[in-house]
């Protein structure tokens, strides 16, 4: 079931959409979406967002933050997965500035490829965007390339359609072509629970956790 779920998600589909297209519940789809997201990304602090590894605890994430934050993170050589939130703060700011409800500002993803180079903003390689449906804190992003760095924005549009950045993720690399399917088959055996850490933090760097790009 989880399998179905995570399939629709990647496609773009809305919670509510997978639930009404599955027939279940609201309630039971997000159980099984948060547990799945809880099984396969690693446990960041409300506070400092700082990876925590013990024997005793299992890996998790907390859904939302009180605090502002987006994280970016490689699934394979042609997919990232981003998630954010956005504090109280930013919301009133972009309420005051747009003269707007926050719920009705459009939600959009800014992709840039910053492969090799040191990032000011407008020196990307190439960029894209993703219009994403309301309300929504996470998205899988396809259509990579392999072994290439990327960098996110979360934001909205400007009355004359320009994207507006709120908050910057961290770099992240896709993994090169030829290791994607040696780092699909670690993901999979931490999620079976048949290791004792994720192996396939080994493709993270410290950087890409902790660096803020202001």
């Amino acid at each position: 079931m989880i399998e179905e779920i995570v399939k629709l998600k990647s496609k773009g589909l809305t919670l509510q959409e997978i639930a009404e297209k599955m027939e279940m519940s609201l309630g039971k789809v997000q159980y099984r979406w948060n547990k799945y997201r809880k099984d396969l990304l690693p446990e960041v602090s409300e506070s400092s967002q700082a990876i925590k590894t013990t024997d005793e605890k299992k890996w998790e994430m907390p859904f939302e933050y009180k605090e502002s934050s987006i994280c970016l993170m490689p699934i394979s050589a042609t997919r990232i997965y981003v998630y954010w939130s956005f504090s109280d703060a930013i919301k009133n700011m972009a309420k005051q500035h747009f003269r707007s409800e926050w719920e009705s500002l459009p939600s959009v993803l800014k992709i840039y490829d910053v492969t090799d180079i040191i990032f000011y903003g407008h020196n990307a390689h190439r960029t894209f965007e993703v219009e994403l449906p309301p309300m929504t804190n996470n998205w899988f992003i396809h259509s990579l390339e392999p072994d290439r760095t990327y960098i996110v924005d979360a934001g909205t549009r400007t009355y004359d359609g320009s994207f507006f950045t709120l908050l910057r993720s961290n770099p992240a690399e896709t993994v090169p072509s030829h290791h994607s399917a040696a780092f699909d088959e670690k993901i999979e055996r931490w999620k079976q629970q048949n290791v004792s850490q994720p192996e396939w933090l080994e493709n993270f760097s410290t950087y890409s956790y902790y660096q803020k790009i202001k």
